[in-house]
């Protein structure tokens, strides 16, 4: 049912064997995590959750967010018969995502900060995470290899018009927003680095997703510049 949908990214965690760096901030929010079983970490894979979304027609402010919650929803209802569960991301404390997506096999950072995948490439995100007190059989995560120890030429790094994008240094995000609020900026609705990478072409988001992903992200830049 998942997967149909779009999340066919997929892990399960047991909360007895979460790092610290994982625990300690979900605590802190108040969230009692003794009280589950395991961790569920959903996340997109290509262009499939959009087209889920435009033909569900949801036309919510966050349609992301609120399918995707939905979707862990009826999972926990109807799969699992409706323990007890919380949803903590989105939601109340910064979660080391990029590490749970290490831990779960799905890939490492990229010179972008983006998780990179070997089949999906840059064209994955985290969607919903949350606990559940139900036994789920530990998915196998296997071990992925990282495409950017065998990309020599690195497109990305050149593609970037500001080098906001180091293969060493990691990535510039003071360059990259100051670039992209720019009037008239190339990057203000794509990524021209990410588009260059050659991992998982045949994945990447159509035009209308891109906008609306990159549209919502700099008017969160803008909002933030302005209040400071």
């Amino acid at each position: 049912m998942l997967r149909d949908a779009g999340l066919v990214m997929q892990a399960t965690f047991s909360v007895a064997d979460l790092p610290a760096e994982v625990v300690d901030p979900l605590a802190a929010a108040g969230v009692a995590v003794g009280d589950f079983q395991n961790l569920v970490l959903l996340g997109q894979g290509g262009p499939a959750l959009w087209k889920y979304i435009a033909q569900a027609g949801v036309a919510t402010n966050h349609p992301f967010d609120d399918v995707s919650r939905q979707l862990a929803e009826r999972f926990v209802v109807d799969h699992l018969g409706g323990p007890a569960w919380q949803v903590v991301y989105p939601g109340p404390a910064v979660l080391p995502l990029g590490r749970l997506a290490e831990l779960a096999g799905w890939g490492r950072a990229s010179p972008l900060g983006l998780t990179i995948n070997d089949e999906y490439g840059l064209w994955l995100a985290h969607r919903v995470a949350f606990f559940v007190d139900a036994p789920l059989p530990m998915i196998e995560s296997p071990t992925f290899p990282h495409p950017c120890d065998s990309c020599d030429s690195k497109p990305c790094v050149a593609a970037c018009p500001v080098g906001a994008v180091d293969a060493n240094s990691g990535f510039n995000v003071v360059a990259c927003t100051e670039f992209r609020v720019l009037d008239g900026s190339a990057c203000a609705l794509q990524c021209l680095a990410r588009l260059a990478c050659p991992v998982g072409v045949e994945h990447r988001y159509g035009t209308a997703q891109m906008t609306h992903h990159y549209a919502s992200g700099l008017a969160s830049i803008r909002r933030y510049l302005n209040s400071s």
